[in-house]
């Protein structure tokens, strides 16, 4: 339990933070009510402007005699100046083109600008010779444009215009004059909802424009007024017809993403294909180590039964038929038993109904079959009786047989304990001998082992082999009862292909 000090000091941290989290939120919400910066009179000045007064998103600008121009091809290309939270002004220009089918202009109440066409939220107001008229829109990352107003004797280039262009609350209003005709043109717009404050700048699409005598001034609405009583209505952002998708740029993205999708199905094929053939090398080695546990085991056990017969007959004078015949029988139960093994390994691999023999009986029997009275067996269960998956004590006893075989042919012992523990969650599996022992190495570890091991993997048990030369062998299997989750068994088989990792010691 955490002392009263840390408690009190946690609830302190944890109410400062959601108390600055809140006068965050209120003060975004507040924020476009607050009061607007003050809007300068200002003209620019295009002589030797300030590095920072402008801010260019695309194109190739310059700045000098009296004049800002671009001469680049990039669409929407924007040189930006002014505050954030300029609302209410009037924004004047004289601009040109030199190159056909210009589109260029203002754009005012700029916010969140970025390189792009229409990759901002404001306003552009601008000359478009295409339809020879005035334009005036709203761009949010997207563009919705009013009815366009036609110029008195079109839109010319190498000629000068001048635009006045007013913003106060949700209405604007701008005017354009061609300076050697005198021909104007006006237009009026009103958007409810719409963006209050922002930026300044200029925007072309295509290059050849210039502009000069760029002024701004605090605007009011009898600013409005004045331009908007000449317009012939009170234009409303209209939704245009979305630009054709089949652009170069989405066919090349559709391009990438088909070509990647072919190679991730290619991958996916290939690393499909590992995987079968991984998988019957695994089924191919299961099926290796049933044939040694079953039939190779079975028929050790009677060429040591036939070994006997072959000893008596020979190195005694007179053959004793009563123990010739017993061991025959031996062999029979052996070829027998062989046969029940095998059928009861094809029974497996289809039925996962419980085991129903008892396990420790039956390896007490593998024990004096294999060895008759040469050892002495104890056999002890603990823990109350559980039935055991099929697949579990299909492990279990081939690893016990195994264990058993080795034994017998190997330790030279006397007595054989075996031992089978019962508990709420495993099993426990323990074979015990008194005989000779060996030095358990990796080298060492023969086909036999190395099957037990693969059998305790393959249902999630833990496999301990203990053995000292002189005192003998301890073959000890920890199996779980319930099975074990997918994921735990996935990251459990990851950990093993894992190389481990060494920590360097200190100091």
């Amino acid at each position: 339990m955490r002392p009263p000090i840390m408690r009190s000091s946690s609830w302190f941290l944890l109410t400062a933070c959601t108390a600055a989290a809140a006068a965050l939120w209120i003060c975004s919400w507040l924020r476009p009510f607050s009061s607007a910066a003050p809007v300068p009179c200002l003209t620019y000045d295009l002589h030797s402007p300030s590095k920072n007064e402008w801010k260019p998103l695309g194109g190739n600008w310059t700045i000098g005699g009296g004049t800002v121009s671009n001469q680049s091809y990039e669409r929407g290309a924007k040189l930006l100046t002014g505050a954030q939270d300029w609302r209410n002004y009037t924004l004047t220009a004289e601009m040109k083109f030199t190159s056909p089918n210009a589109d260029m202009g203002l754009v005012l109440r700029v916010r969140d600008p970025a390189k792009g066409t229409d990759t901002y939220s404001g306003y552009y107001i601008g000359l478009r010779t295409l339809d020879e008229s005035l334009v005036i829109g709203r761009s949010d990352f997207g563009w919705r444009e009013a009815r366009p107003v036609a110029v008195p004797g079109g839109v010319q280039p190498n000629t000068w215009y001048r635009m006045r262009v007013v913003a106060y609350d949700c209405n604007l209003a701008a005017s354009v004059q061609n300076l050697a005709s005198g021909a104007t043109a006006w237009m009026a717009f009103e958007e409810p909802g719409c963006i209050s404050s922002g930026r300044i700048g200029l925007r072309s699409l295509n290059p050849g424009a210039f502009w000069r005598n760029i002024r701004i001034a605090p605007a009011t609405w009898n600013d409005y007024l004045d331009i908007q009583r000449h317009a012939p209505s009170v234009e409303h952002p209209e939704d245009l017809p979305s630009p054709p998708w089949w652009t170069p740029g989405h066919v090349t993205v559709l391009f990438t993403g088909i070509l990647a999708v072919l190679l991730l199905s290619q991958l996916v094929y290939f690393r499909l294909r590992q995987w079968k053939v991984h998988t019957i090398a695994q089924e191919r080695e299961r099926l290796a180590h049933d044939i040694h546990d079953t039939m190779a085991q079975s028929f050790a056990g009677i060429g040591y039964q036939i070994q006997g017969i072959y000893h008596n007959i020979t190195h005694r004078g007179s053959a004793d038929l009563s123990e010739i015949a017993e061991q025959l029988k031996v062999s029979y139960q052996l070829v027998r038993r062989c046969h029940e093994e095998a059928s009861r390994t094809i029974a497996m691999l289809g039925s996962p109904l419980p085991f129903t023999r008892d396990l420790l009986a039956a390896l007490r029997d593998i024990a004096r079959t294999l060895a008759g009275d040469r050892i002495h067996v104890l056999a002890e269960s603990l823990g109350p009786v559980k039935p055991l998956p099929l697949r579990l004590a299909d492990a279990l006893l081939h690893i016990g047989r195994e264990a058993i075989v080795n034994a017998v042919n190997h330790s030279e012992m006397n007595l054989l304990f075996l031992t089978l523990v019962y508990s709420r969650n495993t099993v426990e599996l323990v074979i015990e001998d008194d005989g000779r022992g060996f030095e358990v190495r990796p080298e060492s570890t023969g086909f036999g082992l190395r099957g037990m091991q693969k059998r305790a993997r393959d249902v999630g048990a833990v496999l301990h082999i203990h053995s000292t030369p002189g005192k003998g062998t301890r073959v000890h299997v920890i199996a779980r009862l319930q099975p074990e989750r997918p994921l735990k068994r996935f990251f459990r088989k990851l950990r093993g292909k894992l190389p481990p990792v060494s920590v360097p010691a200190a100091g």
